[in-house]
């Protein structure tokens, strides 16, 4: 029983109220090879060198010119303190006095030496402290952004320098991952959500016809499958989103007529835009050249349209392109309610839907809550920007702009 009794400290060390032995020597040994130790003998060496140079310097000029008074005064040698002026060995009083003058020199010269190099050393000491001090609390602020805090912000040095620049770029770093994780936590959240819903409705449908209470007709077969099609859209904007945001998405830009490409848009839509009320209409008097992926520019195109098919039927839905110097604007404007100041700041966010209660158009197809995100995102990928905005003359209104490139002609 006794061999197996530890001391407190064992215990401690082992389960890590203490730390560890190997731990205490290793950081013993980083403070005695680190930088801040490095700077501080390298900073004391420099101070007592000068220190030292400074001395010698010193005590020889005075001695130089003491001498110089030695044929008047009869000193003797005042290196040697003045005593070997005769052989019998009397001193003078003159003698006497060079030789406690020499020494007090000497003596004094050794104290201020030995004086001027430890405060050398404690200055160093100080200084090399504050020096080093931001770097400490970065490497103590990167431990702890390794151990998985997000939320670690470290305060700026007084001094407008490069460490005060290192310092504030390391707290936006931390700022961003905390972003990207916050992101990602609410990203997994909409995911599961949106998956939830038509897989609760399949597993019910599917234990109704198990349990012979809904029969396997074709209605019921239909809507096994209109809720499949939702996950498989699902699935396909979610890769379609990842690979646009990474860069990832392969592109083939050619050069385009924007008025053309609106025109093909509108008539491949025609049906669906009567079914529901709208009617489209094309402004493109001009040719508008731009350089653009068509199958990728086409489905941004179609997702904005679909977004005012779905919330601003009946009424007109606007086609229009045109060019300047900036740059190639397409947009997509509806004469519907417009966007609420909510919906306008978090209209390109993922799974997010102005109206929870028209997540279904008239023909019956599901929103992912993607399309807009998706467009975004295609429109980036190719070096464009787009924008959401309610429009003077009422109705919301999406704006792509494609900068201007040499030798863009149709």
């Amino acid at each position: 029983m006794k061999e197996n009794v530890k001391t407190w400290s064992d215990l401690g060390e082992k389960f890590g109220d203490r730390p560890p032995r190997r731990w205490k020597k290793k950081k013993r040994s980083r403070r005695r090879s680190g930088l801040r130790a490095r700077l501080t003998r390298m900073f004391a060496l420099v101070a007592v060198l000068a220190v030292v140079v400074t001395t010698f310097g010193t005590v020889d000029a005075a001695f130089q010119v003491i001498n110089q008074l030695n044929p008047e005064l009869n000193l003797g040698s005042f290196r040697d303190g003045g005593w070997n002026t005769e052989p019998s060995g009397t001193l003078t009083a003159q003698q006497t006095l060079a030789r406690d003058a020499g020494r007090q020199i000497m003596g004094s010269a050794v104290r201020s030496a030995l004086f001027s190099a430890l405060l050398a050393v404690i200055i160093a000491g100080l200084v090399t402290r504050q020096l080093t001090r931001p770097l400490s609390r970065l490497v103590d602020g990167a431990g702890r952004l390794q151990a998985g805090a997000r939320d670690v912000q470290l305060p700026l040095p007084r001094r407008h320098d490069e460490l005060r620049e290192l310092t504030g770029a390391f707290n936006e770093l931390t700022l961003g991952l905390a972003r990207q994780e916050a992101w990602r936590r609410g990203l997994m959240a909409d995911i599961a959500h949106d998956l939830r819903t038509p897989l609760a409705v399949l597993r019910s449908e599917i234990e109704a016809m198990q349990d012979g209470v809904q029969p396997t007709d074709t209605a019921a077969l239909g809507r096994l499958h209109g809720e499949v099609l939702l996950l498989a859209r699902l699935v396909t904007d979610l890769r379609l989103l990842s690979l646009a945001e990474s860069g990832a998405i392969n592109l083939s830009p050619i050069v385009l007529d924007g008025g053309e490409v609106l025109r093909a848009l509108a008539d491949a839509h025609a049906l669906r835009a009567a079914e529901v009320g709208v009617t489209l209409s094309v402004s493109a008097p001009a040719p508008v050249p731009l350089t653009a992926d068509p199958d990728r520019l086409r489905q941004t195109l179609q997702n904005m349209l679909d977004n005012a098919l779905r919330y601003a039927a009946p009424g007109e839905v606007m086609l229009s392109a045109h060019s300047d110097a900036s740059g190639v604007t397409l947009s997509v404007r509806d004469h519907g309610p417009g966007f609420q100041n909510d919906d306008l700041s978090r209209a390109f966010e993922r799974f997010y839907r102005a109206d929870a209660s028209r997540t279904r158009d008239p023909g019956g197809r599901a929103s992912s809550g993607l399309g807009l995100a998706i467009a975004r995102a295609l429109t980036e990928a190719q070096g464009g920007t787009v924008t959401a905005r309610n429009h003077p003359g009422g109705g919301a209104e999406f704006v792509l702009t494609f900068p201007n490139r040499a030798g863009e002609t149709t």
